[in-house]
């Protein structure tokens, strides 16, 4: 701080109060951004990237009969492998 003490010293009290503000805002976007919760889809989307299908799921994928809807939802897919 003390390089800090003696700028802010010469300061004046509407420059100081630009800076506080300045340094809320951006400590207030930071924050918000880091506690951004994943919804669902976005986690099993990260899940997906990194599944390793075993081979007796392989062989089943031509066995299954399932509606367009099942097939067409993200989980389903995830743990299908599809």
């Amino acid at each position: 701080m003390g390089p800090y003490i003696e700028l802010m010293e010469r300061m004046t009290q509407e420059e100081k109060q630009i800076v506080v503000t300045f340094l809320t805002e951006s400590m207030r976007e930071q924050s918000q951004q880091a506690e951004t919760p994943k919804n669902n889809a976005e986690i099993i989307r990260e899940k997906y990237k990194t599944l390793k299908i075993s081979p007796e799921i392989q062989r089943l994928r031509g066995c299954l009969k399932l509606t367009e809807e099942e097939s067409e939802d993200e989980r389903s897919q995830y743990i299908l492998g599809l």
